[in-house]
């Protein structure tokens, strides 16, 4: 899956490079046009018998207004709509099947519980003093990148726990000269057999980083 041009999400085949279908999201009762900035899933990694990868239930594309629509993964309708950020969505991943987990430019981690009513919830991580634009998850830990500052953060807690959850950004290390990053971060990934982390920056380079 990939964002495509208008608030759409295209399906492309990369083994036979052939795009699919495209799936548009944009609601004709909102005047104001907007980009899909981010795509998440859920079932996509899981495994069925013989190594069959099973189809995602449900697909999350995050747009640049701060809103978030679900989508049937066997139709392409809305299934919710909701106002998720104040700002430019930049990463979604679900946690589990009902969980989903998204960052934004309005310098937040959110979590969702997509079986509650979304318009009423305020499970928000703060701490960040720029926008957040990565994240990865690591068992029931995310860690976001925020321009040259990393943060840890558990999200096993239960709602009331999390409510009062801050996030504490650190100085982010090259391992090899031990010196700060002076670039902003733009991508994250935990290596998993080590402790150390691969990260992308805003001028094409990758490094890892302790």
């Amino acid at each position: 899956m990939a964002a495509d041009k208008d608030p759409s999400v295209r399906f492309i085949d990369v083994l036979q490079d052939q795009k699919l279908h495209l799936w548009k999201s944009e609601s004709a009762e909102y005047s104001f046009t907007s980009l899909v900035s981010a795509i998440g899933s859920c079932g996509s990694a899981k495994f069925r018998g013989e190594g069959a990868i099973a189809s995602p239930s449900w697909i999350a594309a995050g747009l640049s207004t701060g809103y978030c629509r679900l989508l049937d993964s066997r139709s392409g309708s809305v299934i919710a709509f909701w106002r998720a950020h104040d700002g430019y969505i930049t990463k979604l991943a679900a946690l589990e099947d009902h969980v989903l987990l998204s960052s934004s430019l309005d310098k937040t981690l959110r979590v969702w519980d997509l079986r509650r009513n979304l318009a009423t919830q305020a499970n928000i991580f703060r701490g960040h003093q720029d926008g957040i634009s990565s994240f990865c998850v690591w068992g029931q830990d995310v860690i976001s990148i925020s321009r040259n500052n990393i943060a840890l953060t558990s999200v096993s807690r239960s709602m009331e726990e999390a409510l009062q959850q801050k996030i504490s950004p650190q100085k982010l290390y090259s391992a090899d000269r031990g010196i700060r990053n002076p670039s902003a971060l733009s991508a994250i990934s935990v290596l998993p057999f080590s402790r150390l982390f691969l990260v992308g920056t805003e001028d094409g380079c990758l490094k890892v980083c302790c």
